[in-house]
């Protein structure tokens, strides 16, 4: 039982908690399981669901580097027919807690129409738009192409009634043109950001080490940019923003908060700690029992 308020609502979109995994760093069955309840989370994201079939990327896909790791996994997937034939979604409610699926594609159109496959599923309580992974195909990010981007959600948003959040990429020069467009074509809100693009050379072959050349860069390195980034966002836009990169403890997410996010995902940092989201909780809570504070909305944007 918390001692505070940690409620957080994204337009039907009602959570106990502010805290959820990024989608694809966590594995909600098979490996940690019984780890702890899974119904303590805010929310629980799926791992990108693919409008087509899709093997990912060739191996290596998974670097350690300083300060975090590069992943160029490549969103491998059965696809959105498949999941949808096999009732797969009807798992993840069973966890009793708020199902977000997230959903990529190659092109506009491969999001409306997963979009459209969805309407209605009672097993999902809103929708995340994977627009800025790295390593898919060309390496070609809606969410840096402006007219892509106003496009895609504008089209998404015609199609379904689910709460639509818009995830960002860090890979441009300002991150607050991307979050007005996407709040302004329609998005409930904004995760704030991906992974940025990087890489890493084995010395000894004198090769890439990526088997997709280039990854995406998580963990603790970049959450002072990432950070920045929600701070930003938050003096241009009016929607909530989800902030995600680089949460190692509590104190990290409650710098986020702080920043103006109204939650927050867990990404890397799940697997260097399992425990991690657990212990982001019950580290908010006494946060805010500890500063007299009543709710996690008191503390939102407050380093404005």
């Amino acid at each position: 039982m918390y001692k505070t308020d940690l409620s957080v609502t994204i337009k039907s979109l009602k959570m106990k908690n502010p805290v959820m995994p990024a989608s694809g760093a966590y594995d909600y069955f098979e490996n940690n399981a019984n780890v702890f309840p899974m119904d303590i989370l805010g929310a629980i994201m799926l791992k990108s669901i693919h409008r087509r079939a899709r093997p990912g990327n060739k191996p290596p896909r998974i670097a350690e580097v300083t300060g975090g790791m590069l992943n160029a996994v490549g969103i491998p997937s059965a696809g959105i027919e498949a999941y949808i034939r096999d009732n797969s979604l009807a798992r993840y409610r069973e966890l009793n807690v708020p199902v977000i699926v997230s959903v990529s594609g190659d092109q506009p159109r491969d999001y409306v129409e997963t979009c459209r496959m969805l309407a209605g599923n009672p097993s999902v309580d809103a929708i995340e738009l994977n627009l800025s992974c790295p390593n898919v195909g060309t390496g070609l990010q809606l969410a840096t192409d402006e007219v892509l981007l106003g496009r895609t959600v504008e089209a998404t948003r015609l199609v379904t009634d689910f709460p639509l959040i818009v995830k960002l990429s860090p890979n441009v020069t300002d991150i607050c043109k991307p979050a007005v467009i996407a709040q302004d074509c329609g998005a409930d809100a904004v995760t704030i950001a991906n992974t940025f693009m990087g890489m890493k050379i084995d010395i000894k072959t004198r090769k890439p080490f990526l088997g997709n050349t280039t990854g995406g860069l998580s963990g603790p390195a970049i959450k002072p940019i990432t950070l920045r980034m929600v701070y930003q966002a938050y003096q241009k836009i009016s929607i909530p923003i989800i902030g995600c990169g680089g949460i190692m403890c509590a104190a990290d997410a409650i710098e986020y908060i702080l920043a103006g996010a109204t939650a927050v995902q867990v990404g890397s940092g799940n697997f260097v700690n399992p425990m991690l989201m657990k212990e982001v909780i019950e580290g908010m809570d006494a946060y805010l029992a500890e500063n007299h504070f009543e709710k996690l909305e008191d503390i939102r944007g407050a380093a404005h």
